[in-house]
């Protein structure tokens, strides 16, 4: 079972890697995105790249990327007072 499950996620991998050398971005680039955002994401993307038919594929992708990473990034955490010294601000 866990053979199989790895073997779904090399062949999506792929599929992602190949997705974006169609649209014109490096096989480094590729890599570098599919190890730095989840491989859903990655998918949703290129489907909705290749729906929308753009003239530069790479750059309307690239751009939605960086669009969806603003909008799903994670806020961050407040930090309440330690119990250290008030004065020091």
């Amino acid at each position: 079972m866990r053979a199989r499950k790895k073997e779904i996620y090399y062949i999506r991998i792929k599929r992602v890697e190949a997705g974006l050398l169609n649209f014109g971005i490096s096989i480094t680039s590729a890599r570098r995105l599919i190890y730095n955002y989840p491989i859903g994401v990655l998918e949703k993307l290129i489907t909705a790249t290749e729906k929308r038919h753009p003239d530069e594929t790479g750059a309307y992708f690239l751009n939605g990327l960086k669009k969806s990473r603003m909008k799903h990034r994670s806020q961050p955490d407040l930090i309440e007072d330690e119990g250290g010294d008030e004065d020091a601000w």
